[in-house]
């Protein structure tokens, strides 16, 4: 018994083997559709004009439009020279639409693979390394001598234009006193305690008495007792000098 011919396909619809063709296509088929389509989109992106904003050191802000096969480099060159700057002395700063965050780049990347929205064109800040420093100017130091525990003297460096209350630490670290104690007074004779806000040259002195209260609770004993030492030794001196004087 003869059998029916099979139906022909209907029209403009791929047949049965070209279906299955597209279905079964070879990665290596799809990878390179996947690359065409892919240089496609990049030679759109960078035959494209692109719009952005350059704010110029000054701050000031400019519209601007570059073809996208431009790369960076050109970019800073042209800007620079359209408003007059040295290429070799600014940098581009470039922006992201929308995020705002900034771009990294090589010097030949095209600015039209980049999503540009902003551009800050900013001069180069000199390295401090070329910069010789200056010559250190020795700081003014002179000898205080300092009076203690009514007897006992020391003699510290310090600046003379700073305030005593600046030095007290020295004064302290070689009487070995405690800051919370000392008291500086300007002689052990009359007991006159000095301004700490003020320095020695404001003050006009060398020498000073560092009353320590807690070894010394009495400050008008030991003012006088320091002051009763001076006045023998004044005296012993004078004495001598006599004796001296009459040989």
């Amino acid at each position: 018994k003869r059998m029916k011919a099979r139906a022909p396909p209907p029209p403009n619809q791929p047949s049965a083997a070209s279906r299955i063709h597209s279905e079964h296509k070879s990665p290596a088929e799809t990878a390179v559709i996947s690359d065409q389509n892919l240089v496609s989109m990049k030679e759109n992106m960078i035959n494209r004009l692109v719009d952005f904003t350059v704010i110029l050191p000054s701050g000031l802000e400019q519209k601007c439009t570059v073809q996208g096969s431009k790369a960076v480099m050109d970019v800073l060159v042209d800007l620079c020279s359209q408003y007059r700057l040295n290429p070799s002395q600014h940098s581009l700063e470039l922006k992201s639409s929308g995020t705002q965050q900034v771009l990294s780049y090589k010097p030949n990347t095209l600015i039209g693979a980049l999503d540009v929205q902003t551009v800050l064109l900013k001069e180069k800040i000199p390295e401090e390394k070329s910069k010789r420093p200056l010559p250190r100017v020795p700081e003014k130091s002179v000898r205080l001598v300092v009076n203690y525990l009514k007897t006992q003297k020391a003699v510290v460096r310090v600046s003379p234009e700073v305030p005593l209350h600046n030095i007290i630490p020295a004064i302290c670290e070689k009487c070995e006193v405690s800051q919370e104690h000392i008291v500086l007074l300007r002689d052990g004779i009359t007991g006159e305690e000095l301004e700490l806000t003020k320095s020695l040259e404001e003050l006009g002195i060398k020498e000073l008495y560092a009353w320590d209260r807690k070894k010394e609770p009495n400050r008008k004993a030991s003012v006088s007792s320091d002051a009763i030492e001076k006045e023998k030794t004044r005296l012993l001196g004078l004495f001598n000098a006599d004796r001296r004087s009459s040989k």
